[in-house]
């Protein structure tokens, strides 16, 4: 055991602005392996493979995967999607700049876009900053807000930036990560980073009991007491440098009920609490604690249909027709797709690894309308960075198995200063 008590999240301090940037995001745009055929490189020419439409979450993108008697076609998108009630909703970022030029004042907002309505839903403001640029506007009357094509001050008297993450979306639950650095000359010095869930249907944060109602939030909240005070504790005892560097910082981590993800653990849903360090010496650390398993509320039926069918055998996936297996790499780096009607399987594409999710299309069969929607998104999200790159390869039976490799994601209108 090389540390005996548990990591302490380090993020950090940046003297500029980051660009805009989420998990989802692709970072860069490789090229997607797509082939067809049996596993262990046998070839099954004589059995086509069985007709499927599924999305599957893995790594940074969205992959839309279909098969027909034309062959298998894989496609890729930076996407993050919400699914629930038969609908499809985009979750995107946008830079909010209220920047003067002795302050680079730099958040970012949440939406939720509905992919049939075209209609989008602020989900998340910054407050934490809006709150900084009003207090300046009160201060400095005379100025006026920085215009888009202008630079701020090279070392500006203040550097307020929020960056947000969007680490998952389970269902109608949008899991993200925000990080607050704010810098004030000779006054202020203030890194947070914390954790929250938001309910995409009505844009609002969610607290514990709202998932699983109040008394059970009462245990959760319990456990996490016990757990918060074992990682202390064990801090404390450990007895190498590391250690004794992080006991003098532990009194600036503060339990939030509040900055928590959900997660699932063993295809059950849980609650991952984060804690937040806060002052000169735990500020932009935060304290992972484990989670926290509760019993599956009726939301979860749902999001549970996208896990693996048995938690035992990680990495199946079983449906009518046809099982989607997926098969991690030894470096754990990717993931090989494979279809599987017994006694045949077929290899559909190779993913980044993990695989959160997987979506079927067609077990229930999803309306044409949504169908439509989705294919409308996926088509314009190629149009992001202004590049397609597409390639073909013939199945094993002559049959194209066509794949789209989609670039960067480009950022939502807003200025990043």
């Amino acid at each position: 055991m090389a540390h005996p008590f548990p990591p302490i999240v380090s993020r950090p301090r940046c003297a500029r602005v980051r660009p805009l940037r989420a998990l989802w995001a692709i970072a860069a745009a490789g090229a997607l392996a797509v082939a067809a055929g049996c596993s262990g490189g046998r070839r099954d020419a004589g059995h086509p493979v069985p007709p499927a439409a599924f999305l599957v979450s893995a790594g940074d993108s969205t992959f839309w995967v279909e098969s027909d008697s034309a062959g298998v076609r894989v496609r890729r998108s930076p996407l993050l999607l919400a699914g629930y009630d038969g609908r499809f909703h985009e979750l995107y970022l946008t830079d909010d700049d209220r920047s003067y030029y002795d302050a680079v004042i730099v958040g970012q907002r949440i939406f939720r876009r509905d992919l049939e309505q075209g209609d989008s839903l602020l989900l998340l403001d910054d407050s934490t900053l809006a709150h900084v640029a009003r207090e300046y506007a009160a201060r400095h009357p005379d100025e006026s807000p920085l215009p888009p094509d202008e630079d701020a001050a090279d070392a500006p008297s203040i550097h307020a930036t929020t960056e947000t993450e969007l680490l998952d979306a389970a269902g109608p639950y949008l899991t993200y990560e925000q990080h607050v650095d704010i810098d004030v000359v000779g006054d202020r010095d203030q890194h947070v980073t914390r954790r929250g869930v938001i309910d995409v249907r009505v844009g609002r944060q969610v607290t514990v009991a709202d998932l699983v109602g109040e008394a059970q939030a009462g245990e959760v909240f319990r456990q996490a007491q016990q757990l918060f005070a074992a990682a202390l504790d064990s801090v404390r005892r450990a007895n190498d440098e590391r250690a004794r560097r992080a006991v003098t910082a532990l009194t600036g981590f503060i339990f939030d009920s509040l900055s928590f993800a959900l997660v699932d653990e063993d295809a059950m849903p849980a609650i991952a609490f984060l804690v937040p360090g806060r002052g000169p010496r735990a500020g932009g650390y935060a304290l992972p604690l484990p989670p926290i398993r509760v019993d599956a509320p009726a939301w979860w039926a749902p999001i549970r249909a996208g896990l693996p069918s048995d938690p035992a055998s990680d990495g199946v996936w079983r449906g009518a027709g046809y099982d989607i297996v997926a098969r991690e790499d030894s470096a754990g780096e990717s993931v090989q797709l494979s279809m599987r009607s017994a006694p045949n399987e077929w290899t559909v594409a190779r993913v980044p690894a993990p695989v959160r999710r997987i979506l079927r299309l067609d077990d229930p069969p999803v309306v044409p309308a949504a169908l439509d929607a989705l294919r409308r998104a996926f088509d314009e999200s190629a149009l992001y960075s202004g590049e397609v790159r597409t390639a073909s390869r013939p199945l094993p039976s002559g049959a194209p198995a066509r794949w789209a490799a989609r670039p960067p994601l480009a950022r939502r209108p807003g200025r990043m200063r």
